[in-house]
């Protein structure tokens, strides 16, 4: 199968779009990133024939879409905004939330009466949360899945512990307006009084504050994960506040056998890490008290690390989720092959 992703240079959606493409190349599928601001649709069309186009609602143009059209036996899956129940309980001037335009809904409206697709659309929520997040996307006929972020074992996994990245707390992410919300309130008590505790911060933005450490290659984070005592996983507040919307950030520390104290999530307390994989705190009161905790009692964190690379090896990579691709377009032998790469990688690893 050939596979063609379309990739519009946003950062956090880059990882994990090239997290796919690893795990269905890695399978055997050939697997292009089509860059779309550098080489246009027919070309980029004509050039591959993907079996499976995977794009976005709000990236396509009438190129894409007669491309398309031009190829009836072609599978495509779009992502979505949020289109449905919960945006009239979220207020957009407070939370930082994709809400789909009128462009979007009439592009996949078009989309679906002149080709018969998207096969569906998807978002990297839970199932039960596209029910509020996404219905309104049924009234086109398109169903949505729910499409989880997962770990890209190819660069979670193996860290070794580095002495000069040896840290109490260790966190890996950009800083700017809207997450810096749920920084400043978790993160910042713990750099005063300097030397309380050993913190460093990696990110492509800088940070405020001397335990700034600055931009550190995509290579070397497991080696930051594997070097800390802990690994706090923080969201943003829309994810706090209504329980939906689940980072990365768990998925690979849990992968790289690290300890991750978390926020809490509903949505990824109740329905992913359900078994004592993570330490979640309600508060940032909590968070310190719980951080504290396990810095002074470094051998408790081993029960969650084994729970929690446990979990996720078994259902939360980025092979699951090509794998889950697979199976919801009726595809079984190219789902079997994911698996079977999972399988292949797994073996390698050990």
């Amino acid at each position: 199968m050939k596979v063609m992703i379309s990739s519009d240079g946003s950062t956090a959606h880059f990882f994990i779009r090239k997290g796919w493409a690893k795990a269905f190349s890695y399978s055997g599928h050939e697997t292009l990133m089509w860059d779309i601001k550098t080489k246009p649709a027919f070309d980029a069309f004509l050039e591959f024939e993907p079996d499976l186009f995977i794009g976005q609602a709000y990236n396509v143009d009438e190129a894409v879409l007669k491309c398309i059209k031009d190829r009836p036996d072609m599978k495509v899956i779009l992502k979505a905004p949020d289109w449905g129940d919960m945006q009239n309980e979220i207020d957009s001037n407070i939370y930082n939330v994709l809400f789909a335009q009128e462009s979007d809904i009439r592009t996949v409206e078009k989309m679906k009466a002149e080709t018969g697709k998207p096969d569906f659309v998807f978002v990297h929520y839970t199932q039960k949360d596209t029910e509020k997040t996404h219905n309104g996307w049924l009234n086109l006929g398109v169903r949505t899945v729910g499409l989880l972020n997962a770990s890209d074992i190819f660069d979670y996994t193996r860290g070794e512990t580095i002495e000069s990245l040896k840290s109490d707390i260790a966190f890996v992410g950009g800083y700017w307006g809207y997450k810096s919300k749920t920084f400043d309130k978790y993160l910042f008590p713990l750099l005063d009084p300097i030397g309380k505790y050993n913190v460093k911060i990696f990110g492509n933005q800088a940070w405020p504050g001397m335990h700034y450490c600055g931009f550190i290659p995509d290579d070397l984070v497991r080696n930051v994960f594997s070097s800390a005592t802990i690994c706090p996983n923080l969201s943003e507040p829309h994810s706090q506040d209504f329980g939906m919307d689940i980072n990365e950030r768990s998925f690979k520390i849990l992968s790289n056998k690290s300890f991750c104290i978390s926020d809490y999530v509903s949505s990824l307390a109740e329905e992913v890490f359900t078994n004592n994989e993570l330490v979640f705190v309600k508060s940032p009161d909590e968070f310190i008290d719980r951080v504290d905790y396990f810095i002074k009692n470094p051998e408790e964190r081993i029960p969650y690390i084994e729970r929690g690379y446990e979990t996720v090896m078994g259902n939360h990579t980025y092979f699951h989720r090509t794998a889950q691709i697979c199976e919801e377009l009726g595809l079984e032998k190219e789902r079997d092959d994911c698996m079977k790469g999972l399988e292949n990688f797994l073996g390698e690893l050990n």
